[in-house]
Parts: C-alpha cells; sequence; structure tokens
C-alpha cells in the first residue's frame, strides 16, 4: 500500500475484457485520480503491481482468470492487500455480494452502467480510502515518535499487567517489547522500582488523577539512570481499565543536578569555613550573600542583612579622619576589575565599635561576560596592626626598660648630629655604667638586678628634657643623647644631676639598694666626627672612670674636662663664698686732679678664697652673670 501525505491524485485501475465498458468507466471516474486499464487478470495483476492502486473497477465475467481470482491475487500480495476492489457484475446483486465480500471486495457496481452511481461509488471508496491512508500514515508516525523517544511508554490494564511497551532492545530494566506484553508491573520493573511506583499507581486508580514521581532505575550498568515516571489513568464508564506510564529520561539533568550542588555545597562550605569575611551583593550593590565571619565582624545576622544595601551593614570609615569611605563593591561594579581597599579602612560594626579591615572587592559575571553582582573579601586586621605597631616598638626598644635600644639610639644620633652641624651647637653622648652590678646579679640574684635596671631607666627618662634620649645597650650600661647644647656646664650639670638620681635609695621588696655609676662622656665636635666616634670616646671615658676608681663622670678630652672640672669647682666655690660672706667690697675714691678733689668713689668687689688665693674679678664677674648670681653679688 502507498503511503502519502502529499496532494498526488489517487491511481485507479479499470479491469474489463470490454473496452466499451473500460471507456463508460474511465469516463464515469476520470476526474476523480490517476486513471489505468487492463483487459485481462494476468496484465491487471502486473499493472497493479507497478502503479500501486487505490482502487480497482474490477469485471466478475472474464475469460481466462475471472475477476475472483484477481481479486484473491491481488489481496495475497502485501503491497496490494489493502487496495479497495469494486466488483462490476451484470448477474443479480444478491448472487455473488456474499463470494465476493469473502474475496476482499467493498462494492458492487451493476451493468448496464449507471455512469452516476458508478461515480458516486467509486468517489466515496477514495474518500474513505484517503482517510484510512491517513490513518495508516498517522498510526505509522506515532509507532515511529513512540519508539524512537528518549523515554520508556508502556500501556498497564486493570490488573497491571503490561499490553504495550516500546522497550524494543529493552534498554530501561533488561526486557524487550515483545517479551513485556502480559508481564506484571512487578516482573517488569523489578522489585525496588515496584516499590516505589506502586503507591502512585493505587492513588492514579482512586483519584483518577495523574501522579508524577522521580524514579532511581537500576539498569545494571555502574551508573544508575534517574527517570521522571508521569502515570495517568484510563477509564470507561466510570470503570478504570488501566494506566499509561511514561519514565523520562533525566539522568543528564539530575547529574548535572547534583554536581551542580556539590559545587554549591564546595563552595558554601569553602566561604563558611574560611578566615575571611565575604559578601555578595547585586549589581545595584543589594546583599545577596554574607557568611558567618562577615556576621560576626559586621554584627549583622544574614537573614536580617539580605536585601540591603552594602553601605547600610557594612559602613567604612578613613582611620585617619573618621570620614565615610565608599564602599569597594561600587568601586568593583563602575570600573569592572579588582579593587582594594582604602588603606588604614575601618568598619564601623552595628553595635558602633570600629575595626580596622583591609581586603578587595571584584565584579562577578555571568557567562556571557555581563556583570550581574560583586563580591567583597575582608577580614579584621586590628590585632595584625597593633602587632605590628607592637613590633616595631620592640624592634627599636629594650624589652626589659622599654627604653630606646641601639637601632633607635643610631638614628636619632644622625639627626641630632645633622642638626647640630647646622645650627652650630654641640652633641653630648653620656655613657652611664653601674658600679659593681655583676656582683649584685650574682648575689641578689637577676630578678632583683632586672628591677634595680627597671627603676634605674625610669629615674634616668624621667629626669631629661623631651629632645634627649635615654637608650639601653644591653647589660648594666646606659647611653644617653643629649643634642643642641650650648655649653660643657649643662652637660657637666646633668652627668652629675643623673648620677645623684641612680646614686639616690632603691627599695625593693622591702630592701634598700645603693648604686653608683661610671659615666664616660664625649662631645660633638669637640673630640668626635661622628657616631661611632661618640660611642667609642664616650666608652675610653666610662673606661677611665673606672680606672679611676668609678662613682665618678670623665671627659674623653683633657683639656675639655679640665676646663669644666675648673669651672664646676668655681661655681661651687662662688656659691659658697656668697652664702659666707667671703666677697669683700673695697671703695675706690674719685678725684679731680685739677681741682684736687674727691667727688665720688666706686665700689669693687675682691674674693678671697678659703685657700688664700686671690681670684680676679675677670675671673668671676663673667660667670657670675652667666650663672644669674651677679644680683645676689651686688648685694655684698
Amino acid at each position: 500500500m502507498r503511503l502519502t501525505t502529499d496532494d498526488t491524485p489517487p491511481v485507479v485501475l479499470i479491469v474489463d475484457d470490454q473496452p466499451s465498458n473500460i471507456r463508460v468507466l474511465r469516463e464515469a471516474v476520470k476526474d476523480l485520480g490517476s486513471i489505468h486499464f487492463a483487459t485481462s487478470g494476468p496484465a491487471a495483476i502486473r499493472l497493479a503491481k507497478e502503479i500501486l492502486p487505490d482502487l480497482i473497477l474490477l469485471d466478475i465475467e472474464m475469460p481466462g482468470m475471472d475477476g475472483y481470482a484477481v481479486c484473491s491475487e491481488i489481496k495475497s500480495l502485501p503491497a496490494l492487500a489493502e487496495s479497495a476492489i469494486i466488483f462490476v457484475t451484470a448477474h443479480e446483486r444478491a448472487e455473488h455480494e456474499l463470494q465476493a465480500l469473502s474475496f476482499g471486495g467493498v462494492d458492487f457496481v451493476q451493468k448496464p452502467l449507471n455512469v452516476p452511481v458508478v461515480r458516486a461509488r467509486v468517489k466515496t471508496h477514495l474518500a474513505l480510502r484517503y482517510e484510512a491512508k491517513q490513518r495508516a500514515l498517522a498510526h505509522r508516525d506515532l509507532e515511529d515518535v513512540i519508539h524512537n523517544l528518549p523515554a520508556f511508554i508502556a500501556y498497564w490494564d486493570k490488573n497491571w499487567r503490561n499490553q504495550l511497551c516500546n522497550d524494543r532492545v529493552g534498554a530501561w530494566f533488561g526486557i524487550t517489547a515483545d517479551a513485556a506484553v502480559g508481564m506484571s508491573l512487578e516482573e517488569l520493573m523489578g522489585q525496588a522500582c515496584y516499590a516505589s511506583v506502586e503507591p502512585y499507581m493505587k492513588a492514579a486508580e482512586k483519584t483518577g488523577m495523574a501522579q508524577s514521581l522521580d524514579l532511581e532505575v537500576n539498569t545494571g550498568r555502574p551508573t544508575r539512570r534517574y527517570s521522571q515516571v508521569s502515570l495517568v489513568p484510563r477509564f470507561e464508564a466510570g470503570d478504570y481499565i488501566g494506566c499509561l506510564m511514561l519514565l523520562a529520561d533525566v539522568t543528564e539533568r539530575r547529574t548535572a543536578e547534583k554536581q551542580l550542588f556539590a559545587e554549591k555545597e564546595r563552595i558554601r562550605v569553602t566561604l563558611n569555613s574560611i578566615g575571611d569575611a565575604v559578601i555578595a551583593t547585586d549589581d545595584q550593590g543589594v546583599i545577596t550573600f554574607m557568611n558567618p565571619i562577615a556576621e560576626t565582624l559586621t554584627e549583622w545576622r544574614a537573614e536580617n542583612a539580605l536585601g540591603k544595601p552594602i553601605e547600610e551593614v557594612m559602613p567604612l570609615q578613613d582611620g585617619g579622619d573618621g570620614r565615610e569611605l565608599r564602599n569597594p563593591i561600587y568601586l568593583a561594579l563602575e570600573q569592572e576589575r579588582v579593587v582594594g581597599m582604602a588603606l588604614n579602612c575601618k568598619l564601623i560594626q552595628q553595635g558602633g565599635h570600629a575595626l580596622e579591615v583591609e581586603d578587595s572587592a571584584a565584579p562577578i559575571r555571568d557567562e556571557s561576560g555581563n556583570i550581574t553582582g560583586a563580591i567583597v573579601v575582608f577580614h579584621d586586621v586590628s590585632e595584625a596592626r597593633a602587632m605590628a605597631i607592637k613590633m616595631t616598638h620592640l624592634a627599636n626598644h629594650d624589652a626589659l626598660t622599654n627604653l630606646p635600644n641601639r637601632m633607635l639610639l643610631q638614628d636619632r644620633s644622625e639627626q641630632a648630629l645633622q642638626h647640630a652641624k647646622r645650627q652650630g651647637q654641640r652633641v653630648a653622648m653620656l655613657l652611664f655604667d653601674i658600679d659593681n652590678f655583676k656582683m649584685i646579679n650574682d648575689t641578689l640574684g637577676h630578678r632583683v638586678g632586672d628591677e634595680l635596671l627597671v627603676q634605674a631607666a625610669q629615674r634616668l627618662r624621667d629626669s631629661c628634657r623631651s629632645v634627649d634620649t635615654v637608650s639601653r645597650q644591653g647589660g648594666d650600661e646606659f647611653i644617653i643623647l643629649l643634642p643642641e647644647v650650648n655649653n660643657v656646664d649643662y652637660v657637666v650639670n646633668t652627668a652629675n644631676k643623673l648620677r645623684n638620681l641612680i646614686a639616690a635609695e632603691f627599695r625593693i621588696a622591702g630592701e634598700s639598694y645603693s648604686l653608683t655609676t661610671s659615666v664616660g662622656i664625649s662631645l660633638y665636635p669637640d673630640d668626635s666626627r661622628d657616631i661611632e666616634d661618640l660611642y667609642r670616646h664616650a666608652d675610653s671615658a666610662m673606661y677611665q672612670a673606672k680606672q679611676e676608681g668609678k662613682n665618678r663622670y670623665r671627659f674623653f678630652s683633657r683639656d675639655v674636662e679640665e676646663s669644666a672640672r675648673s669651672r664646676h669647682e668655681l661655681e661651687q666655690s662662688m656659691r659658697q663664698a656668697i652664702n659666707d660672706g667671703a666677697f669683700e667690697v673695697h671703695y675706690q675714691a674719685k678725684v679731680d686732679a685739677e681741682a684736687g678733689l674727691i667727688y665720688g668713689a666706686e665700689a669693687l668687689v675682691r674674693w678671697i678664697r678659703s685657700d688664700g688665693i686671690r681670684m680676679s674679678p675677670a675671673e668671676f664677674i663673667p660667670l657670675a652673670e652667666e650663672l644669674g648670681l651677679i644680683i645676689p653679688l651686688g648685694k655684698v
């Protein structure tokens, strides 16, 4: 049988041994299709095989091979079995009707031929043939669809036995479509799948409503097949007659979903486990995600923060001037790049406390490269910055006394020398060494020794100017750097003052301790050209003080030292002489030589020291003026 869906006209074959009959029949159906004719049975069969007619007008009475024989032969051929045959006969209808139908005929046309009747009958049967072909095409198309769908389709009767299955090769349950017919639901699907499907089959039968479920099918292969099952119940006259089952293969989708879930879970665990805070936003800066660390640092719960603008949950301030800073999320969105937070950035928590934070923000893009949001990653660096400050301090200060160490002293000494060179001033370095400190440590223990050093450092620091530097170099050695020195007397006075401070009684755990110090002094530019000279010369001077009996100071330069010592002794003697009234006033008359008259007198102060040495006013008057003693001296 020829099946077509196009506009090909139907094929009509006229078989009759009388040409006159053929002409009449041809005239009757000429516009109803493609018309062919044969005048004998064998010729009709040969032509029919070739043209595959939709309809045959077949004369019964023919010599040799009658119409019944031709009909039997044609119906025996699969390609022609569906061709409609209308018998043409001069006999009474009733006489041959039963026999004609038994051979496969569909109708009769009586001779003599009535053209309108013939035409009507042919037209009717051609229409029926056309509908039959369309149904056959639809059936074939449906079969093709059913058997080529990537799905399992089956129909189960009311007893749950299979009536139809499209799984020709048994790809789903290992049973072919032919073998499945007549099998029970449990036999075909297996116990595990049956247990999952059974409640839904019962629900479909009971409620009359379609049911659906997800089903994992064990195909016997290493990988499983995932399906979505749809069950559609069928009823007839209100009675349940069966159920249509569709299993759609969703393995790829489920696998992708599982992979996506696993990936999201890995990301979620990662984001929730890392030590940094993470906040994600949409392309307008509205929060879409926060990890637990972000909740802790901002003091916002994620459920309360979602949907809020980033600046409300994560307000930032400049650590220096306190001005509000723009969140880097917006910079990342606008500039479409990774951006870092501003330096010295502070996060204001919901409770008002400020945290020092740092890190960066970056845009998020979709598969097309379009920006869909941004993410900011940050962490609390308050402790780190405090530790950095502490480490910087420790790198420049002595751990025991918290005084500047050698590194910081070096830096300040360089600055002091540069300043002194520009201003034409001096710089003094005093090296203090506690006398017999090793014996104190060995006798009293390091705890007492350390406490003595701490207290001594405090006394030295509290008694110096803000521009001075008190440094501990290790052990019992302290260095005092005196910048901006205008005269040597200040250095001497400072050395004596600090020595006296150290000599004052120390109290530790109820016990009293007394210390003495040996001090070495060097001066820039008098005896030193640079820092190394200053330290080396001060150390040499201190060693000289130790050699001479300890508990004293010494200058590196003998001339400077002697001058300073003499000046100091003169100052002390002058103060004592003023207090003791050792100064004498002598009056010398002022005479007018021409007139021979005394018109006044001038007072002259004279100082005879206790050792009998007469001091010249030229020696003590300038010192008195410098030390502010000129007024007390004038009152003598």
